[in-house]
């Protein structure tokens, strides 16, 4: 690997070179381009909006940006090109991650009685479990992401924040973009964006997509189907989209999506045994990333089967008030495999030893929601109210299987069969969740209406009821069940002022809430309360430099009461307890984007984000002396993030325009399961040649080179002690991905 990254950075270099030169005979023509910011349009607010003039932190990445940086999914996130958000695959599962958000996280995602703490919506539809989110986009308009709570406008369980993915509306005349991409590890994408002609009233969208890469570990395992490395997947996806525009005040949009994700899961490394306890031949250390697995192991794939309907229809009842709708239905089937490879049951055990630990899990979920938004205008008044229920069922389960053995005194490795398979745990989970909102925006007839006073509230209604239907294979006796109900209303207020045309501040409190749950890895299937969440925040947001220039920043307190926290068995980290916190945590941060564009074609964007989280003491229910543990802050956000990027378009030339792509990431260390993880900076970049004409009949070509995590950085992203009896004794850490580069080519007509 290597020595193909040599020769693919040394034949960069002449190439960049090369394709440098017209542009610098260029530069005297640069006066020919205008020099000025792209306006931002957001609906962060449920009304569209300029970023400039939402009074809250939100960020937006358009689908140009997700396209120079790289960023087909939403695992792709986790390199940190939003430095606020955090993206993390749960103990290194394919099946699972983990979003946080100014010092909140979800706890164990894993579960179905547990809701997640950030907010995950794909046009306006809230979306109940994070299984099935390693999904590829598939011709996304652009992303928003509200930070902090979003208990108001966006509600169910955004405490953290809240992210919309808009998709692209047909457009009614016909369009296509065909994109094929090769790279390192075999990797393969292929991808179909096809827009047809109107027909009468009704415009239609489809939108397909293949991608697959091979695992950066290699698996030696001698078995079919079973030999997959480690970190690969292979997906496919296919949208259609029907809109119907009778008129210019009414239109109903459909939209059916599914998509299918065979994944593997991460690699663990030992990166260092906890004491002298014997080990077999094949528990070592290993000190840096490793292309090969210490030993083969059967590794199937974690599989996601996702299927969603939306309906949205927009109506303007008049020219000031407007009604939308908004009806989706999605189906979620998750597996879940990870395997091991020694590192969970490594010792010799005399020779006899069990080995090769596959934790093999599955969800099955089902989800309604409807929601209903009237929008109007009326003098000095905007205004929004709204209704929104929803519904989930869902069911899951979980083994331990063991697929191997050790033998001749450790020295071998053999594969079981059948496995030992050894059930856990099973549970059930069915909820509903009924709300009304309404937020009002009041300019007074003061301060030449550069004042606007906004308050808004949400009533929540939600139930949920669950059951533990099997404990380590057997259905408990009696049954053991949890319910959860709660009623109340979060409110929010905002207070703007434009100090300029260019400028503006404001002032935010802002609540939100959890529902509470119940934690299905106790053996008793203990229950725990909702968790809230208040939030001051204080933000200016400006333009300047002739709209050269965009500098947002906010800074904010947030009071994080009845916190949750996971506490896992030493004996067995199988078995975890979530606990409500008695004292209320704190986290306070500072949150800045930058854009500028000092000349025609060079575009440089900025993002930092500072948080800090000051966690109470808890008392940790596995520990027989009820001592009170200190824990590390950070709620899976490092203390510094930044994100930066440079980006460069020259003048078109006759045969085609060049453009060059340069994004770098840093985040400071977090801490999971008491341990820090590491702190990094990874590089990522685009050269496009653009626009290149073929034929009369206006096809155009692009041919782009990428390169992700150009320095070979080498990073953990999730680390964590394994101890016990029977276990390895071992520190475990899970690697962010080597360096991955490749060839796309795209054709647009």
């Amino acid at each position: 690997m290597q020595s193909s990254s040599w020769r693919l950075s040394t034949g960069l270099i002449p190439l960049v070179l090369v394709l440098a030169l017209p542009g610098a005979a260029l530069a005297t023509e640069l006066g020919r381009r205008v020099a000025v910011l792209e306006e931002v349009v957001v609906t962060a607010q449920r009304r569209e909006q300029r970023l400039l003039d939402a009074p809250l932190s939100v960020s937006a990445l358009s689908g140009s940006e997700l396209e120079s940086r790289g960023i087909s999914s939403i695992k792709d996130l986790q390199d940190g090109a939003i430095p606020s958000l955090q993206i993390v695959p749960f103990s290194g599962r394919a099946s699972a991650v983990n979003i946080a958000m100014r010092g909140i996280e979800s706890g164990d995602p894993t579960q179905i009685s547990q809701d997640p703490a950030f907010g995950m919506h794909i046009d306006g539809v809230y979306l109940g479990r994070v299984q099935g989110l390693g999904l590829e986009l598939m011709d996304i308009e652009r992303i928003e992401v509200m930070r902090g709570p979003q208990g108001t406008l966006f509600g169910r369980n955004s405490i953290g924040g809240a992210m919309n993915i808009i998709s692209r509306r047909p457009t009614g005349g016909f369009g296509l973009r065909k994109r094929l991409s090769v790279g390192n590890f075999d990797a393969r994408d292929v991808r179909t964006d096809l827009d047809l002609p109107r027909v009468g009233d009704v415009s239609f969208k489809l939108n397909a997509v293949y991608a697959g890469r091979d695992g950066w570990v290699r698996n030696p395992f001698e078995g079919s189907g079973l030999d997959n490395g480690y970190d690969g997947y292979e997906r496919y996806g296919f949208r259609g989209a029907a809109l119907w525009e009778p008129n210019d005040r009414f239109d109903v949009l459909y939209a059916y999506e599914k998509s299918r994700d065979k994944s593997t899961s991460g690699y663990p490394h030992i990166r260092g045994l906890l004491d002298d306890r014997e080990q077999a031949r094949f528990v070592t250390v290993e000190n840096s990333r490793v292309s090969r697995a210490r030993m083969g192991s059967p590794l199937p794939f974690s599989v996601a089967k996702v299927q969603g309907h939306t309906l949205t229809v927009s109506y303007d009842l008049t020219d000031a008030i407007s009604l939308k709708s908004i009806t989706g239905y999605r189906t979620l089937d998750q597996s879940q495999n990870d395997q091991w490879a020694g590192s969970f049951f490594g010792l010799n055990f005399a020779g006899i030893g069990l080995t090769g630990r596959l934790s093999e899990a599955g969800v099955d979920q089902k989800q309604f929601s409807q929601e209903l938004q009237l929008l109007g205008s009326s003098g000095r008044l905007d205004w929004v109210l709204g209704a929104f229920y929803f519904e989930e069922d869902a069911d899951d389960f979980a083994n331990d299987v063991i697929t191997q053995r050790f033998r001749n005194g450790g020295n071998e490795v053999v594969t079981l069969n059948p496995f030992i398979v050894s059930p856990t745990r099973a549970s059930t989970l069915s909820a509903d969740s009924r709300a009304l909102f309404a937020q009002v925006t009041w300019t007074p007839p003061v301060l030449e209406d550069r004042l606007s006073l906004t308050a808004g509230a949400r009533y929540t209604d939600d139930s949920k009821s669950g059951a533990l239907t099997s404990r380590r294979g057997v259905p408990p006796s009696p049954p053991i069940e949890f319910e959860f109900s709660s009623s109340r209303i979060d409110p929010a207020v905002t207070v703007a002022y434009q100090l300029t045309d260019e400028v503006n501040a404001y002032v935010r409190w802002a609540t939100a809430y959890r529902a509470g749950g119940a934690n299905s890895r106790s053996t008793e299937f203990n229950p725990f309360a909702e968790e809230e969440v208040s939030t001051w925040e204080l933000g200016l947001k400006s333009e300047f430099w002739n709209r050269r220039a965009r500098l947002n920043v906010a800074a904010y307190r947030s009071d994080y009461k009845d916190r949750w926290q996971v506490f896992f068995d030493p004996m067995n980290i199988s078995f975890t307890e979530t606990l409500n916190s008695l004292e209320t945590a704190r986290v306070h941060g500072v949150e800045a984007d930058f854009q500028l564009i000092p000349l025609p074609g060079l575009d440089i964007v900025a993002s930092y984000a500072y948080t800090d989280v000051d966690l109470p003491l808890l008392t940790n229910p596995f520990d027989p002396e009820g001592e009170q543990l200190e824990l590390p802050s950070g709620g899976f956000s490092p203390k510094h993030a930044a994100s930066g990027a440079i980006g460069y378009e020259f003048e078109p030339m006759s045969f085609g325009t060049l453009r060059l792509h340069l994004d770098a990431n840093y985040s400071g260390g977090f801490f999971i399961g008491g341990q820090k993880t590491d702190s990094y900076v990874l590089l990522n970049g685009r050269v496009s040649l653009s626009d290149i004409r073929l034929g009369r009949d206006g096809i155009r070509l692009q041919s782009s080179l990428w390169v992700r995590n150009i320095t070979n950085k080498e990073y953990n992203f999730f680390a964590f002690p394994l101890d016990g009896p029977g276990f390895v004794g071992a520190d475990i850490e899970f690697l962010g991905r080597p360096r991955t580069y490749g060839l796309e080519l795209s054709l647009s007509f």
